[in-house]
């Protein structure tokens, strides 16, 4: 699952759970770490070019033993992790197992905002959207658009770039808990659709989870951010993201 930060990540990984055959995780640090071997991988045999199979078939070797003893404690036949790893990251994941599926998952910046500052109601210091602040100083909303962009924009050149690898998905057509979303994922990825249930519909949602919202989005009604504070540039960039994943239009 190739994301970022408050996309509500937690909730197609609750929809994934609906297969037995599937073991989720997410910070593993699997996709840095094939990133790293890579690397020096590429330093030990002083190549300037692509890494050799012998490089690819050691770290996916090593990745692969790893994946086994995840599935093992669970009984899974298969493995999906969630990563914010970034564009080489993902590049570097492909090249070793070519045979992978990525899930884009994407969400709207105005929902990302919201969840953003209740999860850091004094201040973003510490949080993953901090180095994207000395840019926007004394601007939260801007900050957060800029990590936002940055991150859409990498996952979307993935996309592009392997379009056969990956399904884009939305946060929020999962959240409106129709079956359609879920299982064009469970098709995608030939998983077992028997046992699955809209996240909207599920007999175990409780109070505050995130299909149990009212807006079905995980954070109650959306209120407008003051987009005003955003740079006129970046929000034209925001705009045209907005656009191309099929969004609402931002306000004026």
């Amino acid at each position: 699952m190739l994301t970022y930060a408050h996309s509500g990540d937690e909730l197609l990984r609750h929809t994934l759970g609906a297969s037995r055959s599937l073991a989720c995780t997410d910070g593993t640090g699997l996709l840095p770490l094939c990133q790293a071997a890579i690397s020096t991988w590429t330093q030990v045999e002083n190549r300037g070019q692509a890494p050799s199979a012998l490089a690819l078939k050691s770290v996916r070797t090593l990745v692969s033993t790893m994946a086994t003893v995840i599935q093992s404690g669970s009984g899974a036949t298969r493995w999906c992790e969630t990563a914010f790893a970034g564009l080489a990251a993902a590049e570097t994941f492909l090249q070793i197992f070519p045979e992978a599926a990525f899930l884009c998952l994407h969400r709207s910046l105005q929902a990302v905002i919201a969840e953003a500052i209740r999860a850091y109601p004094w201040g973003l210091g510490g949080s993953p959207f901090w180095p994207y602040a000395a840019v926007h100083p004394g601007s939260n909303v801007a900050t957060i658009a800029a990590y936002w962009t940055a991150h859409t924009e990498q996952i979307l050149e993935f996309e592009a770039a392997h379009a056969p690898s990956c399904l884009r998905i939305r946060h929020e057509d999962l959240a409106a808990g129709t079956r359609a979303q879920a299982a064009e994922i469970f098709a995608r990825l030939g998983l077992d659709g028997r046992d699955l249930i809209a996240p909207g519909q599920t007999s175990t949602t409780r109070p505050g989870d995130p299909a149990g919202q009212d807006d079905g989005d995980g954070i109650g009604p959306v209120a407008q951010p003051p987009l005003g504070q955003v740079p006129p540039q970046l929000l034209a960039r925001v705009r045209e993201l907005h656009t191309r994943l099929g969004f609402e239009p931002l306000p004026p």
